[in-house]
Parts: structure tokens; sequence; C-alpha cells
């Protein structure tokens, strides 16, 4: 009876340290951060991790919510009018469908862009009750643009003038539209 209980605390005892190696050698060999999935574009590796892809671009960490390849479908020509860039101003209008939406893409532009010190000024389209400035196209300049989010039957970004806007009919398509617009101040995609 005694060899019995003996036999199961070590074989309990072997399970237990046999957890604690594996868990250690799947740290070692898999990292921490959760990262799962690696795919390159251009030369760039970019890492899937459970909220976003990450992409190391001018030596500096840029997040995405959709690969190049999935965006590429979305024409935009003027993303020179973006770069180099100090200040972009971002707006749209308060009222909104895509409202959240479109808030989201504005603050992950923030995000992204102040890695490469460019300022970004959110704003809307008319007086709100966010204490946010009034930006509209009339507003742009060539060195201060403005990339207006509004809704659209399809997505597509064009400019009028220095005004870039980003159209959209979903919420989805407004996060395509914005790592869009990423992927081209940043010249992952021409």
């Amino acid at each position: 009876m005694k060899g019995k209980k003996e036999k199961k605390r070590w074989g309990l005892i072997l399970f237990i340290i046999f957890i604690m190696v594996g868990t250690s050698v799947s740290f070692v060999f898999f990292g921490f951060s959760g990262a799962s999935e690696l795919v390159k574009y251009n030369g760039i590796k970019f890492v899937h991790y459970p909220d976003r892809w990450e992409a190391k671009i001018r030596g500096k960490t840029a997040a995405f919510s959709f690969l190049p390849n999935e965006v590429d479908d979305i024409a935009f020509k003027d993303a020179a009018r973006l770069t180099g860039k100090l200040e972009i101003d971002a707006t749209y209008d308060s009222n909104s469908t895509y409202k959240e939406a479109i808030a989201l893409a504005q603050h992950q532009m923030v995000l992204t862009l102040a890695q490469y010190d460019i300022f970004v000024r959110k704003g809307f389209t008319a007086n709100n009750t966010f204490s946010l400035p009034v930006i509209t196209c009339s507003d742009a300049t060539q060195n201060v643009p403005v990339v207006y989010f509004r809704n659209g039957n399809m997505t597509a970004i064009y400019s009028e003038n220095n005004c870039i806007i980003a159209e959209a009919d979903t919420n989805e398509n407004f996060i395509r539209a914005k790592d869009r617009i990423l992927y081209g101040i940043l010249g992952v995609m021409g």
C-alpha cells in the first residue's frame, strides 16, 4: 500500500517537473510576447500579435490592423502630400454613422505617427461638445494637410487640393483606409 502511494507521489512530482520545464522551454523558444505569425512585405517583417500587426519601419515600431496586401485594393495616389509633414490634421463629422470606428482610426494614427515625430491634431467638421477644434478641408494647407474621414458608398482615398478624403462604407473599411494612409506616409506602399 505504501509503495502505491509513493509511486503516485513520484508520478505527480515528475508530471509537475515536466510541465515546468516545458513551459520554460516554450518561453525561451517562442518568447513572452504572444506573437504568433510572421509575414514579409517588400522586405519589411510584420509580426502578428492578438490585436495588431507590428513592423520596424525606418528603425521604429509601427502598429497596424491590416497587412499591406489586405489594403492594396484601396488606391492612394497622393501619399506624397502627407509625407515629410510635422503636423497632419484629421477630422470627421461628429454625427457620422461610423463615428466610433473613425475615432479609433484617428487614435491609431496618432499613436503610430507619434513614433515618427508627426503630430496629428484631431477635430470635427463642425462645432462640437468635445471642445475639439473645427477642422474642414478649407483649412488644409501644403504644410498642414487635412485627412477627412467621411461616409461613402465604397472605400476610397483621394485628394482635393491639400485635403485627403478617406471614404468608407463600414467600420472595418475606415480602419483599412487608415492603414492604407499610414502605409503611404511611411513609404511601405506607393
